[in-house]
């Protein structure tokens, strides 16, 4: 007889409703319930992103409360492993923590397929949140946007999986998510160590554009050839609309995102820079020529 084996967890406030809209009689079975699999697994995914810079071992999940006939609705409650803190394990840090990440995924899931510069906003946005965290807790900042856009692109995937009708309720409402292709899988390798991230703004040289549309360009920094993400998808496209013009010796003012990652001496192993936002273009004045030149 298989024993049943259950996790410790600690259940927080902010229950969420998930709708699937299936053809009664006409949706394969399997497209719906592993879809469903897939859409939960994707917004665990989405609330861990979400408490990262609280709590790196956090690892939130869904608790069914209820299932609803007609659509397929799910009542998920959300519950947290890895609380050992006597200190936060309080009425008030939990429900702060619900208020989190239904406060994250009422903001971010309209954003499925947003360019990255509005994703970094409303992380921006959602800080006033992060720093609300009641008792003797220090605030926090958001999370680090290339885990939210890792997390918001297996939501996106989970979506592209499903034909039918999908919306997320809360209590601050409804959010209907629209059927978007798949997103290309990358890989993100180890995440083995600690890291840090650093955000700012800062002017780059560009030193080759990338012409594939991989969205990988190389900027001159300190004097040194840098190969950076650029992640503002709608300037990448309007450049290769050549609606933007980049001539020899340009610069670009940018909101940048950096991640240094170490190991567990201290010792750098990785570090990668990501432009979030090209703020604007600058072109070196033309030399006049001198007269009788």
């Amino acid at each position: 007889m298989t024993q049943v084996r259950f996790l410790p967890t600690e259940v927080v406030e902010g229950e969420i409703g998930l709708t699937i809209d299936y053809r009664a009689g006409q949706t394969p079975a399997v497209e719906v319930l592993s879809g469903a699999m897939r859409f939960i697994e994707s917004l665990d995914r989405l609330d861990k992103a979400l408490l990262s810079s609280v709590n790196t071992s956090l690892e939130p999940v869904s608790v069914l409360n209820d299932v609803q006939h007609s659509s397929l609705k799910l009542l998920l409650a959300r519950a947290l492993k890895s609380l050992s803190d006597d200190e936060i394990k309080n009425l008030e840090w939990k429900k702060w923590v619900g208020a989190l990440l239904v406060q994250g995924k009422y903001h971010l899931l309209p954003l499925l397929d947003a360019d990255t510069p509005e994703i970094a906003r409303e992380l921006e946005a959602l800080s006033v949140h992060y720093s609300q965290v009641p008792g003797v807790l220090t605030a926090y900042q958001p999370p680090r946007l290339p885990d939210v856009l890792e997390a918001m692109e297996g939501v996106q995937a989970a979506r592209a999986a499903l034909s039918c009708p999908v919306t997320v309720q809360t209590e601050l409402g409804n959010v209907e998510l629209l059927a978007l292709p798949a997103p290309r899988e990358t890989d993100t390798g180890s995440a083995e160590g600690s890291s840090i991230t650093n955000r700012g703004e800062e002017i780059f040289k560009v030193k080759s554009p990338d012409m594939l549309g991989e969205a990988q360009w190389t900027v001159l920094r300190n004097n040194r050839n840098t190969r950076v993400d650029m992640l503002h998808r709608g300037f990448v496209e309007r450049y290769h609309q050549r609606k933007v013009s980049l001539l020899p010796g340009d610069a670009l003012r940018c909101q940048f995102e950096e991640t240094i990652r170490y190991d567990a001496t201290g010792q750098e192993i990785d570090r990668k820079l990501a432009i979030v936002e090209v703020v604007d273009v600058i072109t070196p004045p033309v030399q006049e020529s001198f007269p009788g030149m």
